[in-house]
Formats: structure tokens, sequence, C-alpha cells
């Protein structure tokens, strides 16, 4: 029985101490992603989300470990919404089924356009395709065109 408060008491202790392996995530650090654009050049691989963050590989690995390397805090692709993928990328969509989750909306991106405006589109005129959808084969994957704050799903 007296181990049993030794025990007990060396646990109180550490934690009044602070001692405990534990780090807590400053919430101002977060940083989720409502929009994530992939894009391959050559032999790079470019990855850019509507939080401003990007990050380049040879592979998606790559890329991802260096967007979330350059990243000032933690972010979170588990939270995306929509992915637009440039045609040239289309051969990274099914590891990227692996990546995200599968009811994230996906669209092929046309030309250069601001992530955080397309974000802001996009949650009005949700793309139907979803990344499970891209799975099954069902449906083909629409394109985004955006001019300016203006946009346009063309299936």
């Amino acid at each position: 029985m007296k181990y049993w408060a030794w025990y007990i008491g060396a646990v109180v202790l550490v934690a009044a101490l602070g001692w405990m392996p534990f780090l807590g995530t400053d919430v101002a650090r977060l940083r989720p992603v409502e929009l994530i654009s992939v894009s391959q050049e050559e032999n790079q691989i470019l990855l850019e989300t509507d939080t401003g963050d990007s990050g380049r590989g040879q592979t998606l690995e790559l890329a991802l470990e260096d967007l979330y390397d350059s990243t000032p805090g933690e972010i979170f692709l588990e939270t995306a919404e929509y992915l637009l993928i440039t045609p040239e990328g289309q051969s990274l969509l099914p590891e990227l089924t692996k990546t995200l989750r599968p009811s994230c909306k996906v669209c092929l991106r046309e030309g250069e356009m601001d992530l955080a405006e397309a974000a802001a589109y996009l949650s009005v005129h949700e793309p139907e395709l979803t990344l499970q959808d891209y799975r099954t084969g069902e449906k083909d994957i629409p394109k985004l065109k955006m001019e300016g704050e203006r946009g346009q799903l063309v299936p």
C-alpha cells in the first residue's frame, strides 16, 4: 500500500511542476486549410493553400513534407474542403485520395487564381465531384475558371 502512495505522490509532484511529457498546442498556431491546390511542372510538384502556405518537391511526399516544414504553425490538411488540381497534376489524384479526406471536392484548375477567392466561390457553388466519386469513376472532373472574383464551374 505504501508504494501506491509514493507513486501517486510522485505523479502529483511531476504534474504540479509541469514536467509532464505532454505538450499542448497553442491555438493561435493552428492553420486549418479550406482549399489546397496541386500543380505539377516538369519535375516539381507545387502545393499551395488558401492560407498562403506552399510546399515544393519532386514527389508528392516531399512536397507535403516541405509544406509542413515551411508553415509557421500547425497546418491541417484534414480540414480541406476543396482540391484544385492542374491537368498536368491529374496523375497525382490516386496518391491524394490517401492524403485528403474522401468528401473533399475536386476541380481542375485553369490558369492563375487567388486561392482565397476560389475558396469563397467554391463555398457557394460547390462542385459535385468528391475524391470518393473520383475513386469509383462515377463522374467527370469539373473545371474552375476564375476571372478576378468571378468564377465559373464548367462540367
